[in-house]
């Protein structure tokens, strides 16, 4: 944060024992900043101008080499270490020491997955209010280092002022400063605040240096087009180092947008934000000895991050969204694996970013053409609409071929109180609450499963009512009687089930894609989301239809095969879906196809279910034929 506090945390990063394992790389990376900011301090023009930091330089990068030994550095970052060590052994110039830091913090960064960028928009607002609360005292009310109980504090507190150091300080360094704290100093560890907030105020301190004329020239960069830094650019270069790399105008904008960075996070952050802010956090928690965090994380990365970007991605490159779904399975399964070590997670956490890099690059790359939009959109509805379209015709068919046209109210609420409550629960999470992608994958995965029941359940009423004695009962007087039991409120419950399982999915679809079109993308999309709800309009009239014009005794019979079907379908659905959400083991079947449609997914826990439902339907169909001969 400032020399005296980044000092006192490198010798306590010092007296750390050599042999510790695991060290955490946010050290090895505060180490590497300290060493990029303060070397000019102790050496000018090949010649050592100040003693004790010179000595300092020494001690730190000799440490910086062990620490990378301890992390089992790959070599381009041991190599790194030692190059550093070298040249500050040779007395080397500042912008070589300079540029030397600037490599070993990407490499570190590449090889050891640490949290980097915020997920969305720092709120200084509330940023402005933890200062006040917990800084101020000692940094001083204008950040000068100057607040009441500053005094005899040694060393003393920051001066977020001191423009020569701002200059060089990334955001991240400052982040990274809040979130580890300094033992041994007034200045503690802030972990105790959500990662939101320690972001928050990494860029609140760090936009106190920026003058009013910096701040409106940066203002000015962006009003005449110059294109501002990506958020790990702007959250880990120094305005020096951004200076020197793409000019005086970018640095500017940088400062500016330290106190307006709404300008480049969202408000809501992207699937590709909280996938690797969640994918770099599980590493982390790994690397601390925390394997259930750590899986909580991954798991969170897909769930809340990668998965509400798959439909968008999938039109632009369906290979690539497969590939990056696969390596954010297996970095799951290796998380949670007792035999798995350190490196195998790095590795896996390295791929899954290395994947999301490039699916946000094909995304942000390839604008969605209209005909893209148009198809993404029909084809979401279309899939998502289709279980719930061949249920509701059938129950509708079945009511009014059998006299019972009165009862088709009864349905009716059923499906428009589950397209309301879909409608409201996506409201909630919108706008009140939050609902993790844990809670929505088990929700959906349940209720799946309930509806596989239920329409098993159907499926072989109807069947059992084609067998000679109970078809002839059923005909003579029984239809009445049957609806007006228990089974009118049964069919009425499995219309809401279809219908409110796929409601809240397809919503977060619609928005997942939404979010990836620019005005008139938006407006093929509604265009594809009408014409998918006129089909399945005409597909439900058609399979209405059909079903009135068949033979009472045939129409059971197929609503009979319809319903069993679906139910296992549903059941191969529920599986997957508690499976995302990690309340299911999950084996995988080598060979077999991923036929989401028809709900085939290649593990022996869904396939066994749907074979096990496959068997008992056939055994009892075999059982109630055999039935009239035996009564």
């Amino acid at each position: 944060m400032s020399r005296t506090i980044a000092l006192s945390a490198l010798l306590l990063a010092l007296a750390v024992p050599a042999v510790a394992a695991d060290p955490d790389p946010r050290t090895l990376l505060q180490l590497v900043d300290y060493v990029g900011v303060d070397y000019p301090e102790a050496v000018a023009d090949g010649s050592v101008v100040n003693a004790g930091e010179y000595a300092e330089m020494q001690e730190f990068s000799g440490r910086i080499v062990e620490l990378a030994g301890q992390l089992g550095a790959q070599d381009d970052v041991a190599d790194g270490a030692r190059q550093l060590r070298a040249l500050i052994r040779a007395k080397a110039p500042a912008a070589d020491i300079t540029a030397v830091t600037a490599r070993l913090r990407d490499r570190i960064m590449a090889a050891h997955p640490v949290m980097l960028t915020p997920a969305a928009a720092p709120d200084l607002a509330r940023a402005a209010a933890l200062y006040e609360a917990s800084c101020a005292a000692c940094h001083g009310a204008g950040g000068y280092g100057d607040g009441p109980a500053a005094a005899g504090l040694e060393p003393a507190p920051t001066d977020f002022n001191d423009r020569a150091r701002a200059s060089q300080r990334s955001l991240y360094g400052l982040y990274n400063v809040i979130t580890l704290g300094v033992e041994g100093t007034a200045m503690p560890s802030f972990a105790a605040l959500a990662d939101s907030e320690r972001w928050a105020l990494a860029f609140y301190v760090g936009g106190f240096a920026a003058t009013d004329d910096e701040l409106a020239a940066g203002a000015a960069a962006l009003a005449a087009g110059v294109e501002p830094p990506d958020a790990r650019t702007l959250t880990t270069s120094s305005p020096r180092q951004l200076a020197d790399a793409a000019g005086q105008d970018v640095a500017m904008l940088a400062m500016y947008l330290r106190q307006h960075p709404s300008r480049v996070f969202a408000a809501r952050p992207s699937p590709f934000a909280v996938a690797r802010e969640k994918t770099e956090l599980a590493a982390l928690q790994f690397r601390q000895g925390n394997r259930a965090a750590a899986y909580t994380a991954a798991l969170s990365a897909y769930l809340d991050g990668f998965e509400l970007a798959e439909s968008g991605l999938s039109a632009v490159d369906a290979a690539l969204m497969r590939r990056v779904e696969a390596d954010m399975f297996a970095m799951r399964e290796a998380v949670k694996d007792p035999a798995s070590a350190l490196p195998e997670v790095e590795q896996r956490a390295r791929s899954v970013l290395a994947g999301l890099d490039e699916a946000e690059r094909a995304l942000d790359e390839t604008t969605l053409t209209p005909a893209v939009v148009f198809s993404s959109s029909l084809v979401i509805l279309l899939r998502e609409g289709l279980e719930a379209i061949l249920i509701l015709a059938a129950i509708a068919a079945f009511m009014i071929k059998t006299g019972r046209r009165d009862t088709l109210r009864y349905m009716h609420a059923g499906w428009l109180a589950a397209l309301a409550l879909g409608v409201a629960t996506w409201a909630v999470s919108t706008w009140l609450l939050t609902i993790g992608g844990a809670t929505r994958e088990v929700t959906e995965g349940l209720t799946a499963l309930f509806a596989a029941v239920m329409l098993f359940y159907v499926g072989f009423w109807m069947h059992n009512k084609l067998q000679a004695k109970r078809w002839n009962q059923f005909l003579h007087g029984q239809v009445g009687k049957v609806l007006e039991g228990g089974t009118l409120w049964t069919l009425t419950l499995v219309s809401f089930v279809a219908v409110y399982r796929e409601v809240f999915e397809t919503v977060l679809f619609y928005q997942a894609l939404w979010a990836q079109t620019g005005d008139a993308g938006q407006g093929m999309l509604l265009g594809g989301a009408g014409t998918a709800a006129v089909l399945l309009v005409a597909l439900t009239w058609g399979i209405f239809r059909l079903g009135i014009r068949l033979p009472l005794k045939q129409f059971f019979g197929v609503s009979a095969v319809v319903m069993i079907v679906l139910a296992v379908m549903f059941a191969g659905k529920g599986v997957a879906a508690l499976q995302e959400a990690g309340s299911l083991p999950s084996d995988p079947i080598a060979l077999l196809p991923r036929i989401e449609l028809l709900g085939i997914y290649p593990n022996w826990q869904g396939i066994g279910l749907q074979l096990a439902m496959t068997a008992i339907a056939i055994g009892l169909v075999l059982r109630y034929r055999r039935a009239p001969a035996l009564g």
